[in-house]
């Protein structure tokens, strides 16, 4: 992440835009393996078990990476449409996780039958492939040469600097969705890729620095529109203030919010939405 100058966002209504920040998400995995699950990360990815507890709505395991942030294992229980882990169709919406050893890490999985999905090139340069983890989410590696050689004991060792690889049919018409929707800044763009950044959730921690993370929106041929339901979720945080007012800006513009599930204000809350191609926006909120 780089330092940049803040900016207020201002949509086409002279309103001004709803501040959406990326942070990080879910790993699903279903309620009778959600201890395998953490025994599966734990070993192959290098991750370390904070703590695993029941809440009431579902189980959670908070695993720190050994670099950069912590992810959550999670198994929903509950009705709401938002808690359902269900099909498996992955769709084109991808959170970008950090390899430092590239050579290392692809041996290692070939030695264990981790499957692992052919590279693809990102137009940052860096290389870019998926990993069939446990129970076959898709956990979306990009290696930054620049650590190449630290933390040889892990596998996966963060959050990597493309936060969100997301896939579309026509660049144009996705980045003015995002820019009316999610208030994202434009950094760079043509017809096959574009660069977006939102803020860094810890902004809302009032830290004198803003620091803004990475969206890639990489156009897809012959997309079919099909609502996705991925195991690795990406999610957006908004601040409980602002929590029902941005849920009801979104109903207004059209876009169906799911029906939210929790209480932002005395605990964790979240609902989602889906993008013009069909990849489902997560957002979610807890008290500070």
């Amino acid at each position: 992440m780089k330092l940049v100058e803040h900016t207020e966002y201002i949509n086409k209504k002279g309103m001004e835009q709803m501040t959406f920040r990326w942070d990080g998400g879910f790993i699903m995995v279903s309620w009778d393996k959600f201890e395998e699950g953490i025994e599966w990360y734990s070993k192959h990815m290098g991750w370390t078990c904070l703590d695993s507890v029941v809440t009431p709505v579902g189980k959670k395991a908070f695993l720190k990476m050994p670099r950069l942030g912590v992810v959550t294992l999670k198994s929903f229980e509950g009705e709401f449409e938002h808690f359902k882990f269900e099909g498996d169709f992955e769709g084109h919406t991808r959170v970008g996780f950090e390899v430092t050893n590239l050579e290392d890490t692809l041996s290692y999985f070939e030695k264990e039958g981790i499957k692992v999905s052919n590279m693809v090139t990102l137009p940052t340069g860096q290389v870019s492939f998926d990993i069939h983890a446990f129970d076959n989410a898709r956990i979306t590696a990009v290696h930054n040469k620049s650590l190449e050689g630290q933390f040889p004991e892990a596998r996966v060792t963060g959050f990597g600097d493309v936060n969100v690889r997301i896939g579309v049919k026509d660049i144009n018409k996705a980045v003015a969705w995002y820019q009316e929707n999610l208030g994202v800044k434009v950094v760079e763009q043509n017809d096959n890729y574009a660069h977006l950044q939102v803020e860094d959730a810890y902004d809302w921690m009032q830290l004198s620095q803003v620091f803004y993370d990475n969206i890639w929106l990489e156009k897809i041929e012959d997309i079919t529109f099909e609502k996705a339901n991925p195991s690795v979720r990406n999610y957006f945080d908004v601040r409980p203030e602002l929590f029902h007012e941005t849920y009801n800006q979104l109903k207004e513009n059209g876009l169906n919010p799911s029906e939210v599930a929790g209480n932002p204000h005395n605990g964790w809350a979240g609902f989602h939405f889906f993008d013009l191609d069909g990849n489902r926006i997560n957002v979610w909120s807890y008290p500070a």
